[in-house]
């Protein structure tokens, strides 16, 4: 009698137990160094999170809900694996019906792109230095000069630049150490009298391999290192 009722309790254990199993799973993710600003039941912040194996320029989408035992810092790029549980009822209706709980960091590294988070003035573009257009006043003339800028914003990987006549955006990657690609911007059309810094601006995108931040300048080389733009942070 006593055999059988413990062969009952474990088989009592072992269903209860794989009732757990079936009911949780485990996962991959990358998190952005940044949280987005989200609507959920109202204003919140969202983490940007990929389920790739590698990260994927413009792929993160927004996750709504909190990660259980993840001491999350902005600034670095976190490769975690994750538990996920199906939550008991009765579960609130404006609450997810989901429980997600940090098992193991896999990666934490400072992401590089927020360093170049900033807007820049350019220095120089191939043979142009300190290049600057006349403002647009209107019907006004001015001999006042605005300087050509560049705005890039690290956690979306995209940048938007006035090249004078016309503006410029697009986005752009990194690879490991300091590498950057920028990918074929959108520009607008316009035609004006002085366009030979927009096309220089146009000729040395695409041949900018790497970048180097210091002392307040950015720095963009081709791919034996000669610097084909500078920038100058304003902020």
């Amino acid at each position: 009698m006593k055999l059988l009722l413990l062969l009952f309790n474990l088989t009592i254990l072992a269903a209860s137990s794989c009732n757990k199993e079936d009911k949780s799973q485990t996962e991959t993710w990358w998190v952005n160094s940044a949280r987005m600003d989200c609507v959920g039941a109202g204003p919140m912040t969202c983490f940007q999170i990929q389920k790739s194996d590698e990260i994927e320029s413009g792929k993160w989408e927004l996750f709504y809900d909190e990660i259980q035992g993840f001491d999350y810092q902005p600034g670095y790029l976190y490769q975690i694996r994750i538990e996920i549980l199906k939550k008991s009822e009765p579960i609130p209706a404006d609450a997810s019906s989901m429980t997600f709980k940090l098992i193991e960091v896999l990666q934490k590294k400072a992401d590089q792109r927020l360093a170049l988070t900033n807007i820049w003035k350019i220095l120089h573009v191939g043979k142009f230095n300190n290049p600057t257009s006349v403002m647009n006043l209107g019907s006004l003339t001015s001999e006042n000069r605005s300087p050509f800028v560049f705005q890039f914003d690290g956690a979306l990987s995209t940048y938007f630049g006035d090249t004078g006549c016309n503006t410029v955006r697009g986005s752009f990657t990194l690879s490991d150490g300091n590498g950057i690609l920028f990918g074929k911007g959108a520009s607008t059309m316009k035609a004006c009298p002085d366009m030979e810094v927009e096309l220089e601006i146009q000729k040395v995108l695409p041949r900018i391999r790497s970048f180097e931040i210091e002392n307040g300048r950015l720095y963009l080389r081709d791919e034996g290192g000669q610097i084909l733009m500078s920038f100058q942070a304003v902020d």
